[in-house]
C-alpha cells in the first residue's frame, strides 16, 4: 500500500526498553518478546545474528496477507532457530491505522504479537464495518483531540469490541488510546521509515536496518532469509 502525504504529528524520541536475553539452550524463541530502542516489538533471540524488521500498516491488505502467509514458516524456519529475530514497526498511513497501532500496544510487550495477529486476521471485518459507518457519524470523526478521534474510530470500526474479546476493559482501551508516549513511539518509527530509510509502501522490510528492494511479501522475503548464514 502506498503512503499518504502526511503524518498526524511530529514524533518525539522513544526511550529504550531492553530485556535480558535467555541463556538456556533449546529456547522457544517465538515466545521471547523484547522492545527495541525505537519502540518496535521484537520476537526471537535478542542476540540473533540477523535482525529482520517489518514496517507495516494495519489498514494495508498486503500486510494482512504477509501475516497469514509468513506466520508459521517464519517462526519455525527462522525465528526458532535463533539466528533471525523479527521486529514489527509501524509505518502509519491514516488515522484508522494509528488507532489500530495504539490498540496493538495495549497490555505491553507480552500481549503485542497476539493483538497484532488478531488485528490483521480480522482486518477485512473491521474495515468493512468502518466503510458502512453512517454519514452522520463520519462527520464527527474529525472533532476533538487526537485521543477523542481515535476513540470514535475504535467504535466505528468495532476495534473496541475486538479488544474487549481479547480481555481488555473499556477503561483500559481508552487509556491505551490516550497514551501520548506510545503515540510518540509509533510516529517516530513512521518518521524514521519514511525520512531516513526512504520507504515508500507497506509492508517493507529491512535486514540490519538495510531496506530490501522490491520485497513486499512472504514469497519475496523467504529466499532472502534462506540465504542468510546460520
Amino acid at each position: 500500500m502506498k503512503l499518504g502525504s502526511a503524518y498526524l504529528a511530529s514524533a518525539l524520541a522513544a526511550s529504550t526498553v531492553m530485556i535480558a536475553p535467555a541463556s538456556a539452550q533449546n529456547t522457544d524463541w517465538s515466545k521471547r518478546v523484547t522492545q527495541s530502542a525505537t519502540g518496535g516489538h521484537v520476537m526471537g533471540n535478542p542476540l540473533a545474528k540477523h535482525k529482520l524488521t517489518e514496517y507495516m500498516s494495519y489498514t494495508c491488505s498486503h500486510c494482512a496477507a504477509f501475516e497469514k502467509d509468513s506466520h508459521s514458516p517464519l517462526t519455525t524456519g527462522f525465528i526458532n532457530k535463533g539466528h533471525v529475530s523479527f521486529e514489527v514497526r509501524n509505518l502509519i498511513l491514516n488515522p484508522i491505522d494509528l488507532t489500530a497501532a495504539m490498540l496493538a500496544r495495549c497490555g505491553g510487550r507480552t500481549k503485542f504479537f497476539g493483538n497484532h495477529r488478531a488485528l490483521l486476521l480480522q482486518q477485512p471485518a473491521w474495515l468493512k464495518k468502518f466503510q458502512s459507518t453512517s454519514p452522520e457519524v463520519m462527520k464527527t470523526l474529525n472533532d476533538g483531540t487526537v485521543p477523542q478521534r481515535m476513540k470514535k474510530i475504535s467504535k466505528a470500526t468495532g476495534l473496541d469490541l475486538l479488544m474487549k474479546a481479547r480481555g481488555f476493559t473499556a477503561a483500559k482501551i481508552d487509556a491505551c488510546l490516550s497514551d501520548q508516549a506510545e503515540q510518540d513511539k509509533i510516529l517516530a518509527m513512521t518518521k524514521y521509515g519514511t525520512e531516513t530509510l526512504k520507504l515508500s509502501g507497506t509492508p517493507s522490510f529491512t535486514i540490519a536496518d538495510k531496506p530490501l528492494a522490491n520485497v513486499h511479501s512472504w514469497t519475496a522475503l523467504q529466499p532472502k532469509l534462506a540465504a542468510l548464514p546460520q
